[in-house]
C-alpha cells in the first residue's frame, strides 16, 4: 500500500508540474525526493527480498525428490 501511494503522489505531482511543492532545491531534493524516496526504496528492498526467497522456496519445491540407494 505504501509503495503504491507513494508512485501514485510522485507520478500525479510530476504530471501537473508540480504545484504544490516548493522549488527551492535544496527543499525539493532533499526533503521531496529525498525523505520521501526512503518509503520507496524500503519497500522495494523489501519486495526484492521476499521474492528471493519465495523463489529459492519453489526451486526446491520443483526439484524431483531424492532417491536413497
Amino acid at each position: 500500500g505504501q509503495l503504491y501511494g507513494d508512485v501514485l503522489y510522485f507520478a500525479t505531482a510530476a504530471e501537473g508540474g508540480w504545484p504544490h511543492s516548493d522549488p527551492h532545491p535544496l527543499y525539493f531534493w532533499g526533503y521531496l525526493v529525498g525523505l520521501n524516496g526512503l518509503w520507496v526504496l524500503v519497500p522495494g528492498l523489501l519486495l526484492a527480498d521476499a521474492g528471493r526467497h519465495l523463489a529459492r522456496a519453489q526451486r526446491c519445491l520443483d526439484r524431483p525428490p531424492h532417491k536413497d540407494r
